[in-house]
């Protein structure tokens, strides 16, 4: 698991963040950044929607001032569901952000 840390005030897009399935690269996944401790709830399919951004080297996860994350100081996990498949696993915790 990666660790990013950022200052409240930046915005960044943090990653790139790899989904494995079996051993395969996984390109159609959506996420959630909850803070540390936190689970989505599992009877909301909202609750890990948000898509991710295109980067040079893959995707990520776009935090700071005016975007969809704009997070308090603290530390988040990032979740990760996988919507190109029949089923949809989530994976917990794929990566840790540290707002300062």
């Amino acid at each position: 698991m990666t660790t990013w840390r950022l200052d409240r005030l930046s915005v960044d897009t943090v990653g790139p963040i790899v989904v494995m399935a079996d051993g395969v690269l996984v390109t159609g996944w959506t996420y959630a950044v909850l803070p540390i401790g936190t689970r989505p709830d599992p009877d909301e399919a909202a609750s890990i929607s948000s898509e991710p951004v295109a980067m040079e080297e893959g995707f990520g996860v776009r935090v700071g001032p005016n975007t969809e994350h704009e997070l308090a100081p603290g530390v988040y996990s990032i979740w990760v569901r996988y919507v190109d498949g029949p089923e949809a696993p989530v994976l917990p915790d794929v990566g840790r952000l540290i707002i300062t």
